[in-house]
């Protein structure tokens, strides 16, 4: 079993690395941790997180007043002051929409060199990566370097907006594991959670991530399409929805149609799975269809807005949220992107507003006009679509949009308002 004082490494400090790292320092463990990008691994020390998510900033402060939690100078502080290395590098999409494993791999030629004494040290992936590519890629550049070495994968399932929070509280922990040692010193530095803990072998762990992504990304994918149905039928979804809720069998959840998926996991990863399918002589017909539904779902609420509008040339609209989702600054496969984009090549003046998100989504999008405040990208406006569901936009009245627009078209894109409280305002959304 791991000790209450385990000495835990992490290598990769983006949204899983340093939430997995935090979780862990706050259960008492020691933890080193380091990331390749040295203004990441700057402004971290000095707390100072290179990332938005609610009460990270708090608890990594204290967590390194402490010392509970120690950014590393480089990776081999890292390997000779752990027992426990946790790989946490990205596994983005390849043009092709293949798993680029670059980082995974220069992560694991920096353990193998790096650990110099004849410790068995566990490593884990917790990178999403395709099933075999623990064993058929990191296992052999660790063995190179003749030490011994434990092989694990333990997926993340953490929710941005609340990833902290999940950490600390799992719903549930899969442990890939290549044997009883590895499981054993894995439910140890677990042994806080209160959900159900699968132990399976490595590759099944690593199916299971891209198993639940791809479920969730289809369900989605769903959820808009059965509303874009409803709304030429003239049937209301929320209806519909309320009666496929009935059936036990079908769980409501990501069944709320909108704008589509975004995010960093569920293009990416469905993307991974048909590129991965092809490469071995698989067809897949699903999957690739859940991924073109979500490249043109977003066209919806412009269309929208322009039957409200008439022709957008001109037009100022606000956009109102500019991460995939509230509660995070992450701009990854963000919906507004390909939204500010089709409004400004349609004639469009957007004007763009996030608690959060706005410098990092106007280097996407350069030509969007950026306001201060919601009132701000509002006043003045012909329209709004809003993409993304902060609480401050929930807490909007119809009174405020008659009094700052210049023309009240709403289109929520996340149906986050009320259409009955929408008195006086041109309300539409999806379904």
């Amino acid at each position: 079993m791991a000790s209450a004082l385990a000495r835990v490494g992490i290598i990769g400090m983006g949204p899983t690395g340093l939430i997995t790292g935090l979780a862990f320092a706050m259960q008492r463990h020691r933890v080193l941790a380091f990331d390749a990008d040295p203004n990441r691994n700057q402004d971290t020390a000095r707390g100072r997180p290179p990332f938005y998510e609610p009460g990270l900033r708090q608890s990594l402060r204290k967590m390194l007043s402490t010392k509970q939690l120690v950014v590393a100078p480089d990776t081999n502080s890292v390997v000779r002051g752990s027992d426990i290395v946790f790989l946490c590098v990205g596994t983005p999409s390849r043009p092709d929409g293949s798993m680029d494993d670059e980082a995974l791999i220069a992560a694991a030629q920096s353990i193998s060199e790096g650990s110099s004494d004849r410790r068995t040290r566990t490593i884990v992936v917790k990178s999403t990566v395709l099933p075999g590519t623990t064993e058929s890629v990191v296992r052999p550049i660790l063995e190179r370097s003749g030490r011994a070495f434990q092989i694990g994968m333990n997926p993340e399932f953490l929710q941005e907006g609340r990833a902290l929070n999940d950490a600390l509280a799992p719903d549930r922990v899969v442990l890939g594991v290549d044997s009883p040692s590895t499981a054993r010193i894995l439910k140890g530095l677990y042994q806080f959670a209160q959900g159900p803990i699968l132990v399976t072998s490595i590759r099944t762990a690593e199916a299971i991530k891209y198993a639940t992504n791809a479920f969730l990304a289809t369900k989605v994918a769903f959820a808009n399409e059965l509303a874009n149905v409803c709304e030429t039928l003239g049937v209301s979804y929320d209806e519909v929805h309320r009666g496929l809720s009935l059936d036990p069998r079908i769980n409501p959840r990501f069944l709320v149609p909108g704008v589509g998926f975004g995010g960093s996991c569920f293009a990416k990863d469905v993307r991974a799975l048909v590129a991965a399918s092809k490469g071995h002589g698989a067809e897949l017909h699903l999957l690739p269809a859940v991924l073109d539904q979500n490249e043109t779902q977003y066209l919806r609420t412009v269309d929208l807005l322009e039957g409200e509008v008439g022709d957008l040339a001109g037009k100022r609209i606000a956009l109102l949220g500019l991460a995939f989702k509230g509660g995070t600054d992450d701009v990854r496969e963000s919906r507004a992107i390909p939204i500010a984009t089709a409004l400004i090549k349609r004639g469009a003046t957007v004007i763009g507003f996030d608690p959060r998100a706005g410098p990092k989504f106007q280097n996407e999008v350069p030509e969007m006009s950026l306001a201060e405040s919601v009132r701000e990208a509002l006043s003045g406006s012909h329209g709004a679509i809003f993409q993304a569901d902060w609480p401050e936009f929930r807490r909007l009245t119809a009174q405020q949009f008659r009094r700052w627009m210049a023309d009240p078209v709403v289109v929520d894109g996340r149906r986050i308002l009320d259409p009955r409280k929408m008195k006086g305002v041109r309300f539409r959304r999806i379904g």
